[in-house]
């Protein structure tokens, strides 16, 4: 990905498109991130991520009343388990669409990917309730017993009352990958992504090598290791410079 490619993307983040939050309103649903810079947190194209939101929407997003629409850490976090069911379980686009419509009927949650005990394998997506799995793809609403393992559950942390709260989304992340170089988390810089376990923006150790600085000179200011850097990096896809 060339520089002016890669800051087109995240340009004008921020700029003039926030509002203020309503009193009593959850981080989680306050809309913060563009599209652009959704996508890049993704790790997927601006213009698949523009026509969910805009074309054929999966479900209304925090910041549908705006005019260039936000989206919040829920939405942000929701777009990422639709993608990854679709290519972990194998969905079209129209089969995903089911799965989420029909998924908020069965559950009445506004995030029922995110709110549920949600489990994605090759081909399936299970609902768990108590001791019972409900199939959300095959056979059509039967419920079935047997032990799940999601390979989505090292994505993500959830809180004391269950409720998601903090997002790994390493674009190059496999099953059985234990790895999380970045993440995002609503407290946490104001949701912004950042180097795991740290308060460094990620976009900020890439703006730093686009200038033409070595990953140990990063590695070095920041103090974190010349590897946290580069795994960081890696998630936007540019090339990286030698340590000096």
């Amino acid at each position: 990905m060339n520089g002016r490619r890669f800051f087109s993307r995240f340009k004008g983040r921020r700029h003039g498109l926030s509002h203020s939050r309503s009193r009593g309103q959850s981080l989680r649903d306050y809309p913060t991130y563009s599209i652009p810079e959704a996508a890049l947190i993704l790790a997927m194209s601006t213009r698949t991520l523009q026509s969910w939101v805009y074309d054929k929407p999966f479900f209304p997003v925090s910041g549908v009343e705006q005019l260039q629409r936000l989206l919040s850490f829920n939405d942000l976090a929701q777009f990422y388990f639709l993608r990854f069911v679709r290519r972990h379980a194998h969905l079209s686009d129209h089969q995903a669409r089911e799965l989420l419509r029909y998924t908020k009927d069965v559950t009445d949650s506004e995030y029922p990917l995110l709110d549920e005990d949600i489990s994605v394998l090759p081909r399936h997506v299970f609902l768990t309730r108590g001791k019972a799995v409900l199939d959300l793809i095959n056979p059509r609403g039967q419920f079935v017993f047997q032990e799940i393992v999601s390979i989505f559950a090292s994505r993500f942390d959830r809180d004391s009352r269950g409720l998601m709260s903090r997002l790994y989304p390493w674009r190059l992340w496999k099953e059985g990958d234990a790895r999380r170089p970045v993440s995002i988390d609503p407290n946490i810089m104001s949701g912004r992504l950042v180097v795991t376990g740290t308060r460094i923006p990620a976009i900020l150790l890439a703006t730093r090598t686009r200038s033409g600085e070595s990953i140990g000179e990063i590695a070095k200011d920041y103090e974190i290791t010349q590897h946290r850097v580069t795994e960081s990096l890696r998630h936007f896809d540019i090339g990286l410079r030698k340590a000096a």
